[in-house]
């Protein structure tokens, strides 16, 4: 069964990391998995170990929005509120593996960015033009904090993994996501507590069961993904059994 998942968080959480990782355990089950990077600031082409030059975001494409939208680019002006971009999918789409594939969009950037603008509405007609068969999944890359959700481009989730680091900063902001979860008609939403050291995993644990939350699913701080980061290499093929499995039992509970 396919699964249509996105991975939110506060900025510097590690979403990027744990989206590549979860298209790894998604693929190796036997899964097409359609890695989709809706950050402001890119970076799951450099996680998976993809050239940045090859990966422009879709959004940046001035030409490619406004011919799909209809928009002259006149601030205020008319553009189209359902745009056809089902093709872009499939032709824009950059294959990494035989089965994980990336999808740059990329968000807008400008001042006023939480309007609704021909952006935006490209954006939400890509996330919700993908359609899944029986073996395929989809991994939205949100961008940092709450600006998706504003923008509702998350409706209709089967599963939404909020990414939190150990910091009352990062479970504040967890907790802000989650309140705005009831009208978007997402089926689940888990925390994943990421760069977690021996030494605080009780504090984490803590913070997180003071606000109402819980642990999901772990991913212990990592020597090796700090260097592969620093570095510029893939994360694709990291290991951590604890995650791949906590991980696992999270999908089947779907």
């Amino acid at each position: 069964m396919g699964l249509k998942i996105a991975v939110a968080g506060k900025g510097g959480s590690g979403k990027t990391t744990i989206s590549v990782l979860l298209a790894k355990i998604l693929s190796e089950d036997g899964q097409k998995v359609l890695l989709v990077d809706l950050d402001s600031d890119p970076n799951l082409a450099n996680a998976l170990g993809v050239p940045a030059g090859a990966a422009s975001p879709l959004v940046h494409r001035k030409e490619l929005v406004a011919e799909r939208t209809g928009s002259t680019g006149e601030p205020g002006g008319m553009f189209l509120l359902n745009p056809s971009v089902v093709d872009l999918i499939e032709s824009h789409a950059l294959k990494v593996t035989d089965r994980v594939s990336l999808l740059p969009v990329g968000t807008i950037e400008s001042a006023g960015e939480g309007c609704f603008c021909p952006q935006t509405a490209f954006v939400r007609a890509l996330v919700s033009k993908v359609v899944l068969g029986k073996d395929e999944s989809v991994i939205l890359d949100l961008e940092a904090g709450l600006e998706a959700f504003g923008r509702a481009v998350v409706e209709g989730l089967d599963l939404l993994l909020i990414v939190v680091e150990p910091g009352m900063r990062s479970v504040e902001t967890a907790k802000r996501i989650l309140r705005m979860l009831p009208d978007l008609g997402i089926r689940s939403a888990r925390i994943v507590a990421n760069k977690v050291r021996p030494g605080n995993l009780a504090l984490l644990a803590r913070q997180l069961s003071e606000n109402g939350l819980s642990a999901d699913i772990v991913l212990a701080y990592s020597d090796e993904l700090v260097a592969r980061d620093l570095d510029g290499r893939s994360v694709f093929d990291y290991l951590d059994s604890r995650f791949e499995e906590e991980a696992k039992a999270v999908f089947g509970a779907l």
